[in-house]
Protein backbone atom coordinates (compact mmCIF):
# COMPACT_ATOMS: atom_id res chain seq x y z
CA UNK A 1 0.00 0.00 0.00
CA UNK A 2 2.99 2.41 0.79
CA UNK A 3 4.51 2.15 -2.51
CA UNK A 4 1.63 2.46 -4.75
CA UNK A 5 1.45 5.86 -2.40
CA UNK A 6 5.09 6.90 -2.45
CA UNK A 7 3.97 5.84 -6.24
CA UNK A 8 1.52 7.83 -7.02
CA UNK A 9 3.12 11.12 -5.21
CA UNK A 10 6.05 10.44 -7.71
CA UNK A 11 3.59 10.83 -10.66
CA UNK A 12 1.79 13.97 -9.67
CA UNK A 13 5.22 15.33 -8.72
CA UNK A 14 6.47 14.21 -12.25
CA UNK A 15 3.49 15.75 -14.03
CA UNK A 16 3.32 18.91 -11.94
CA UNK A 17 7.65 19.31 -12.77
CA UNK A 18 6.38 18.62 -16.69
CA UNK A 19 3.44 21.21 -16.54
CA UNK A 20 5.69 24.00 -14.81
CA UNK A 21 8.12 23.39 -18.01
CA UNK A 22 5.89 23.56 -20.61
CA UNK A 23 4.44 26.65 -18.88
CA UNK A 24 7.84 28.52 -19.21
CA UNK A 25 8.66 27.22 -22.53
CA UNK A 26 8.92 29.87 -24.95
CA UNK A 27 10.75 30.92 -28.33
CA UNK A 28 14.39 31.20 -26.59
CA UNK A 29 16.64 33.46 -28.88
CA UNK A 30 20.27 32.33 -29.19
CA UNK A 31 22.42 34.18 -27.56
CA UNK A 32 24.99 36.52 -29.26
CA UNK A 33 27.97 34.64 -30.47
CA UNK A 34 30.15 37.64 -29.20
CA UNK A 35 29.28 38.16 -25.89
CA UNK A 36 29.30 34.09 -25.70
CA UNK A 37 33.11 34.71 -26.81
CA UNK A 38 33.80 37.52 -24.40
CA UNK A 39 32.24 35.71 -21.44
CA UNK A 40 33.54 32.26 -22.16
CA UNK A 41 36.78 33.98 -22.40
CA UNK A 42 37.29 36.03 -19.48
CA UNK A 43 36.10 32.68 -17.69
CA UNK A 44 38.58 30.46 -19.52
CA UNK A 45 41.27 33.08 -18.44
CA UNK A 46 40.70 33.38 -15.09
CA UNK A 47 40.47 29.41 -15.34
CA UNK A 48 43.95 29.44 -17.20
CA UNK A 49 45.53 32.13 -14.98
CA UNK A 50 44.49 29.38 -11.43
CA UNK A 51 45.82 26.57 -12.91
CA UNK A 52 49.07 27.81 -13.75
CA UNK A 53 49.45 29.40 -9.89
CA UNK A 54 48.10 26.17 -9.01
CA UNK A 55 50.66 24.22 -10.68
CA UNK A 56 53.51 26.76 -10.31
CA UNK A 57 53.01 26.68 -6.09
CA UNK A 58 53.41 22.59 -5.99
CA UNK A 59 56.44 22.53 -9.22
CA UNK A 60 58.21 25.74 -9.41
CA UNK A 61 57.30 27.85 -6.31
CA UNK A 62 59.60 31.14 -7.59
CA UNK A 63 57.45 31.22 -10.63
CA UNK A 64 54.21 31.94 -8.85
CA UNK A 65 52.47 35.39 -10.52
CA UNK A 66 51.16 37.81 -7.67
CA UNK A 67 48.21 39.42 -9.66
CA UNK A 68 47.04 36.17 -10.65
CA UNK A 69 44.37 35.91 -8.04
CA UNK A 70 43.41 39.43 -8.29
CA UNK A 71 42.70 38.79 -12.51
CA UNK A 72 41.06 36.03 -11.56
CA UNK A 73 38.46 37.95 -9.82
CA UNK A 74 38.66 40.43 -12.23
CA UNK A 75 37.79 37.76 -15.01
CA UNK A 76 35.05 36.34 -13.17
CA UNK A 77 33.26 39.78 -12.25
CA UNK A 78 33.03 40.90 -15.82
CA UNK A 79 32.39 37.48 -16.87
CA UNK A 80 29.38 37.14 -14.22
CA UNK A 81 28.07 40.56 -15.22
CA UNK A 82 27.91 40.63 -18.93
CA UNK A 83 26.11 37.13 -19.01
CA UNK A 84 23.21 38.98 -17.20
CA UNK A 85 21.84 40.19 -20.73
CA UNK A 86 21.68 36.63 -22.02
CA UNK A 87 20.49 34.85 -18.63
CA UNK A 88 17.59 37.56 -18.36
CA UNK A 89 16.56 37.60 -22.09
CA UNK A 90 16.35 33.71 -22.44
CA UNK A 91 14.40 33.40 -19.19
CA UNK A 92 17.40 31.44 -17.60
CA UNK A 93 17.85 33.63 -14.63
CA UNK A 94 16.89 32.43 -10.77
CA UNK A 95 13.71 33.02 -10.41
CA UNK A 96 11.37 31.53 -7.99
CA UNK A 97 8.33 30.39 -10.21
CA UNK A 98 7.17 27.03 -8.05
CA UNK A 99 4.31 29.88 -6.29
CA UNK A 100 3.73 32.05 -9.05
CA UNK A 101 2.44 28.99 -11.54
CA UNK A 102 -0.13 28.36 -8.94
CA UNK A 103 -1.64 31.51 -10.00
CA UNK A 104 -4.20 32.02 -12.48
CA UNK A 105 -3.31 32.86 -16.19
CA UNK A 106 -4.44 36.30 -15.67
CA UNK A 107 -2.25 36.53 -12.68
CA UNK A 108 0.69 35.08 -14.15
CA UNK A 109 0.65 37.65 -16.82
CA UNK A 110 0.82 40.22 -14.58
CA UNK A 111 2.92 39.34 -12.62
CA UNK A 112 5.65 38.50 -15.77
CA UNK A 113 4.76 42.23 -16.92
CA UNK A 114 5.65 43.44 -13.01
CA UNK A 115 8.51 41.55 -12.97
CA UNK A 116 9.86 42.84 -16.20
CA UNK A 117 8.93 46.43 -15.12
CA UNK A 118 10.69 46.27 -12.08
CA UNK A 119 13.49 44.41 -13.32
CA UNK A 120 14.60 47.23 -15.96
CA UNK A 121 14.01 49.86 -13.04
CA UNK A 122 16.65 47.85 -11.01
CA UNK A 123 19.18 47.98 -14.54
CA UNK A 124 18.49 51.08 -14.69
CA UNK A 125 19.19 51.76 -10.56
CA UNK A 126 22.78 49.70 -11.35
CA UNK A 127 23.93 51.43 -14.07
CA UNK A 128 23.38 54.99 -12.22
CA UNK A 129 24.93 54.00 -8.78
CA UNK A 130 27.67 51.63 -11.31
CA UNK A 131 28.52 54.49 -13.13
CA UNK A 132 29.21 56.23 -10.22
CA UNK A 133 30.99 54.10 -8.31
CA UNK A 134 33.11 53.08 -11.47
CA UNK A 135 34.06 56.85 -11.88
CA UNK A 136 34.31 57.80 -8.53
CA UNK A 137 36.98 55.13 -8.45
CA UNK A 138 38.74 56.95 -11.70
CA UNK A 139 38.67 60.38 -10.55
CA UNK A 140 40.35 59.51 -7.14
CA UNK A 141 42.70 57.31 -8.74
CA UNK A 142 41.82 54.49 -6.86
CA UNK A 143 44.37 51.02 -7.71
CA UNK A 144 44.46 47.78 -6.47
CA UNK A 145 47.13 46.85 -3.77
CA UNK A 146 49.04 44.14 -5.89
CA UNK A 147 52.38 45.23 -7.66
CA UNK A 148 50.36 46.02 -10.75
CA UNK A 149 48.36 48.89 -8.95
CA UNK A 150 45.49 47.61 -11.46
CA UNK A 151 42.85 51.09 -11.75
CA UNK A 152 40.23 49.99 -9.82
CA UNK A 153 37.26 51.70 -12.03
CA UNK A 154 38.17 49.01 -14.33
CA UNK A 155 37.18 46.40 -11.57
CA UNK A 156 34.14 48.35 -10.79
CA UNK A 157 32.75 49.46 -14.35
CA UNK A 158 31.45 45.54 -14.69
CA UNK A 159 28.51 47.11 -12.67
CA UNK A 160 27.53 49.56 -14.98
CA UNK A 161 27.88 47.16 -17.91
CA UNK A 162 26.11 44.10 -16.17
CA UNK A 163 23.20 46.53 -16.06
CA UNK A 164 22.71 47.90 -19.46
CA UNK A 165 23.10 44.49 -21.07
CA UNK A 166 20.35 43.33 -18.53
CA UNK A 167 18.52 46.43 -19.06
CA UNK A 168 18.56 46.03 -22.82
CA UNK A 169 17.38 42.30 -22.24
CA UNK A 170 14.07 43.66 -20.22
CA UNK A 171 13.52 46.15 -22.56
CA UNK A 172 13.72 43.22 -25.47
CA UNK A 173 11.64 40.79 -22.97
CA UNK A 174 9.04 43.91 -22.80
CA UNK A 175 9.05 44.38 -26.26
CA UNK A 176 8.54 40.61 -26.87
CA UNK A 177 5.45 40.89 -24.65
CA UNK A 178 4.26 43.70 -26.53
CA UNK A 179 4.31 42.51 -29.67
CA UNK A 180 3.74 38.90 -29.17
CA UNK A 181 2.02 38.45 -26.29
CA UNK A 182 4.23 36.24 -25.34
CA UNK A 183 6.31 35.50 -22.25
Amino acid sequence: MKEQETSRVHEALRKKAQEDLEAESHAIPASNPFETFVVGGLAFLALVLCSYNVLARHFFPQHILDFVEEFQVYFVIWAVFLSLGTLTLTDRHVKSDFFVNMFSPAMKTFVAWLADILGLIFSVVIVYYGFEVAYQAYEFGDVSTTMLRTPLWIYFAALPAGGVVMGIAYILRLKRKLIGGGA
